[in-house]
């Protein structure tokens, strides 16, 4: 107590000072950024394909993509589904969802995505003319995603690659938007 007294000018300062109001971000920045991906934006069903091993499985998709976070986000959400055999109800074979954001700072956008089984990641979104782009590592090689969107429709690509140079196609999607 007595060092505290020492310094009555500095201690009664602190005591007495309002506390800082901090300068929050108006997000206007990260919703500018989002906006530009506005074309994504809407439910979008079709069918699509995956290589499942030596399995092509079909599927009926289903993507819905939402602003979110008064427009700073966007949820992605995609649904493939099988019909059941003979009367067995349809089933989900792919179930993933996804946060897009955007950094004003670094001027990048984010795409953190999870699926059904519980893996997750962090992947760069990269716009390309008409559309997006994102790339993740996996055992053995890499994945590339390519979609492109226009006003009605979303055509999509998923392709594998050990070496980076040569891909191969894994996976397609041909989408149109709900009115």
């Amino acid at each position: 107590m007595r060092g505290l007294l020492a310094l009555p000018g500095v201690v009664g300062l602190l005591l007495s000072a309002q506390p800082m109001q901090a300068q929050a971000p108006d997000g206007s920045a990260n919703r500018a950024g989002i906006e530009r991906l506005s074309f994504m934006v809407g439910r979008w069903r079709g069918e699509a394909w995956m290589q499942r091993g030596p399995e092509r499985v079909q599927t009926s998709m289903t993507e819905t993509v939402e602003r979110k976070l008064d427009g700073a986000v966007l949820l992605v959400e995609g649904l493939g589904v099988i019909p059941g055999a003979d009367s067995t109800a349809p089933r989900a074979v792919h179930q993933a969802l996804a946060v897009v954001t955007f950094d004003p700072q670094a001027g990048t956008y984010n795409l953190r995505s999870y699926i059904a089984t519980g893996q997750f990641g962090d992947f760069a979104l990269t716009l390309v003319p008409g559309g997006v782009s994102w790339t993740r590592e996996v055992p053995g090689g890499r994945i590339r995603n390519t979609a492109h969107i226009d006003g009605t429709t979303w055509h999509e690509v998923g392709e594998f690659s050990r070496d980076g140079v040569t891909w191969m196609q894994i996976m397609e999607m041909n989408l149109r938007r709900e009115p």
